[in-house]
Order: C-alpha cells, then sequence, then structure tokens
C-alpha cells in the first residue's frame, strides 16, 4: 500500500472511531444548522430585545413557586427614575369609587399597569389608607378642611391612594419579587420626604422597614402625581425581612388590640394574617391577647419577657416618639406589623405607614379619633421598662444626630424625586425645606 492510501485509511478510521455513525450520517443537517444559528446570532446582534421575563422560584426559595416578571428596570433603585402608568376602565373606576362612599368597601377591580417600561396586563387595584380615605369622603360630601392631609381627590385618580396587586387575578405572578406594592398619598405640592426620610432612618438603625421608591404616576390621561411607592407586607415581605421562622400580622384600622375570645374569625375585623395560613392561624394573637387581658401590673412587668422581644419593643416606640409618628400601633389608623417567631415564640412589633411621621400628622387632634393600644401604653407607663426605651432613644438619636447624618440622608433622597404636573420644583424645594427643619427637631 502506498503512502498516500495509508493516510487515507489513517483519516477514515479517525472519523469512524470519533464520531458515531448516528451522527455521521447526519452531518450534514447538523453544519448546517450550526451555520445558520451563526449567521442568525451575527445579524440580530445589534439589536436589543425587552421581553417581559418570569423566572419560577423552587420550593427551596418559597412555599409558594409562582412566576416573577424581572421587568427593565430595579424599581426600588433610587438612582434610576420610574413611572408608572395605569389604565382603568370607567366602569371599574365608577365601581370603586361608588363602593367606597357608599358602602365603605375597598373593592379590587381589574386594571393594566405599566412600570418603567414594562406592561403588566390584569393587576387588581383598589383604594387604600384610613385617614386619607376618610379625608376624601369627608371632602365628597362637602365637609373638607381648610389644610387638607393630602391632594387627594376622585376628579383626578392619580392623586388617590392605591393598592396594587400583581396576583390578584392571575395566580401566583410577582413583580420582582414582590406581590403587592402601595401607592402612597401625597399632600399638594408634597414630596413624602418626611416618610422616606422615616423609612431610611428605621431601616439604617437596624430595625424592619419597607423599600422604597418614587415614581411619575398617572392614570389614564389624567394629569401625573408625584407618588411615594413602598412595598406592601405580603407573602414575600415576610420572607425577605430575615426573622426567620414566623407568622407575619398585619394591624387593621378596626383593631382594639383586645381579647374577643378563642376563635379566629373573631378577629378578622382586627389583622390581616399575611403568611403560612395553611399552617398556623391567630392563635398565637389570640394568646397574647388574653394573657394582656387579664394580666395584673406586677405580672405584666415579670412576664413581658415571656411574650415580646422587650429590646426591639423599646426601640420600637422610642422610634415613633423621636420620629414624631402621631399614627402609630396607638394612633388612629392602629398602623403596626406584629411577627410571631416560631423559635423563642416572641412578637416583635415592626414600623409600618409612616406618612404622618415628622409632625405631619399632629393636626389630626382635632378628627375626635379613638386612638390608644393596651399594649404600648402600659410598656409605657411602666417604671422597669423605661431605662430600656431611654436605652433605645439615646442610641438612636447618636446614629441619627452624629455628624448631621440624618440630614444629610434626606438632602440625598430628595435627589430622586421626580417632578411632575401636580409638583413643580418650587413646590419641591419648599417640601424638603419644611422635612428638613422637623429632623432639626428630633431630640
Amino acid at each position: 500500500m502506498d503512502q498516500y492510501s495509508q493516510r487515507e485509511q489513517i483519516r477514515r478510521s479517525w472519523w469512524k472511531r470519533a464520531v458515531p455513525v448516528r451522527v455521521r450520517h447526519h452531518s450534514r443537517l447538523i453544519f448546517s444548522s450550526l451555520l445558520v444559528l451563526l449567521l442568525m446570532g451575527f445579524m440580530l446582534g445589534s439589536y436589543r430585545i425587552n421581553p417581559i421575563v418570569f423566572t419560577h422560584e423552587s420550593e427551596e426559595q418559597t412555599t409558594n413557586s409562582r412566576f416573577n416578571i424581572i421587568g427593565l428596570v430595579d424599581l426600588f433603585d433610587l438612582n434610576q427614575s420610574h413611572s408608572i402608568n395605569l389604565s382603568i376602565s370607567d366602569e371599574n373606576y365608577r365601581l370603586m369609587m361608588e363602593d367606597y362612599l357608599r358602602n365603605g368597601l375597598k373593592t379590587w377591580v381589574p386594571a393594566d399597569i405599566e412600570i418603567d417600561g414594562t406592561l403588566i396586563p390584569n393587576v387588581g387595584v383598589r383604594l387604600k389608607g384610613n385617614s386619607t380615605l376618610r379625608e376624601l369622603s369627608r371632602n365628597s360630601r362637602g365637609w373638607g378642611r381648610r389644610n387638607p392631609m393630602s391632594n387627594a381627590s376622585f376628579d383626578n385618580p392619580s392623586t388617590l391612594p392605591l393598592a396594587v396587586s400583581f396576583d390578584k387575578y392571575e395566580n401566583d405572578v410577582a413583580y420582582q419579587g414582590r406581590e403587592e406594592l402601595a401607592i402612597r398619598p401625597a399632600r399638594t405640592g408634597g414630596t413624602n420626604l418626611n416618610e422616606a426620610i422615616a423609612l431610611q432612618l428605621i431601616a439604617d438603625s437596624g430595625q424592619v422597614s419597607q423599600d422604597f421608591t418614587w415614581a411619575r404616576f398617572q392614570v389614564n390621561d389624567y394629569p401625573t402625581t408625584t407618588r411615594l411607592v413602598i412595598e406592601n407586607p405580603d407573602k414575600r415581605y415576610a420572607e425577605a425581612i430575615g426573622m426567620g421562622s414566623g407568622v407575619l400580622y398585619k394591624s387593621r384600622s378596626e383593631n382594639r388590640f383586645r381579647y374577643r375570645g378563642e376563635e379566629d374569625s373573631s378577629y378578622e375585623r382586627d389583622f390581616d394574617q399575611i403568611n403560612a395560613k395553611n399552617t398556623h392561624g391567630m392563635t398565637p394573637v389570640i394568646e397574647l391577647l388574653k394573657w394582656l387581658d387579664t394580666v395584673s401590673v406586677e405580672d405584666f412587668d415579670r412576664e413581658l419577657a415571656d411574650w415580646v422581644d422587650v429590646e426591639s419593643f423599646a426601640y420600637y416606640v422610642a422610634t415613633q416618639d423621636l420620629l414624631q409618628n402621631f399614627d402609630d400601633m396607638s394612633g388612629p389608623g392602629k398602623n403596626f406589623l406584629l411577627w410571631y417567631d416560631l423559635g423563642d415564640e416572641k412578637f416583635t412589633v415592626i414600623s409600618w405607614d409612616m406618612n404622618l411621621s415628622l409632625g405631619t400628622g399632629n393636626f389630626l387632634g382635632g378628627f375626635g379619633y379613638g386612638y390608644g393600644n393596651p399594649l404600648k401604653e402600659r410598656f409605657v407607663r411602666s417604671e422597669l421598662f423605661q431605662p430600656e426605651i431611654q436605652q433605645a432613644r439615646e442610641t438612636l438619636l447618636q446614629s441619627w444626630t452624629f455628624r448631621n447624618t440624618a440630614v444629610r440622608t434626606l438632602d440625598r433622597l430628595s435627589e430622586s424625586v421626580p417632578l411632575s404636573d401636580a409638583l413643580t420644583e418650587e413646590q419641591a424645594l419648599r417640601d424638603l425645606s419644611r422635612v428638613r427643619r422637623s429632623l432639626q427637631f428630633v431630640r
């Protein structure tokens, strides 16, 4: 055999040994397909495609797997500008408005929402809030106050406080890991900087807070408004706060924090249970309220640490006092979250709804709302816990006032506030000046 024939035999032998028969038989089709893919990648590589991206989360990540819409921009990135456009049919808007004005109901209605260029169809929308909506109801009857708490008006739905649910009508849908958003109320010409700085200071002190951002907000073709947007407590929030295994409860405005018997149904007007509904009910809260209802002054002091994380509660009380939040767990809106730790079987009170902080809500005293919370009242009155409250107060003050930290943080946040049809630059600067003055009186 000549040298050429030997090389050819060796070449064919290598091909036959290294490549399976089935692949050799279809080699032309395979190579042709690869060539087409390479050409398509070259031709389309310069085009940018912005789809709605869904991720399906595993059981290890969450107890309720769902589709998560990634979007184009992190909604809570304060270095980015944000826009939210809501489309509601006239019929559904009338339904939402009339149900509240006639019956006090916060009815869910379907709508389409576009967040930073990502369209999410068929979300749920309802009115949200307590004090603001009470004022809104009064205004609709011609009973409005001279200095209203917000600029909310049914004449412009872009001004209304709203809750947005991504999985109300579409099961297991979340946007950037969140099932709900809260579109916070805003005063005329207001920036909500008082609420934003309060949430930021709470987070900076190591307490549980909520993520927030600002957006230029519009409903249908009505004038735009500048709105603070906050993550609304949901099952994912209960996981994200990083407090371990537990149950999260959200107080409702009708909550009197009183023992009403052993049935869970007796507390439906007092609390919303946020997570673990299939495994845990209201029993931990009922047991706390039952103890609080019958415990003596002496036993309260001695036993409170068996029920409540006393150190975190002292920080909560000191925080609300320093930030002048009229509407906390003992205010008219009964605004707070209650976390029950399944490990140590103790409760932690978490701040929620700080829009009346830094003096904004002081004028509400004239409304005559009933308020109070027996847990907080007894804790504050107790001489035993005064040193813990005072220590928390001093620690917070040192953290917030050292090198003017709070004011510098406020100035940084103010750079993220967008202007809109309802907020001019002059109004924004005036509001910043007002909140800065309030911060300087935090002491």
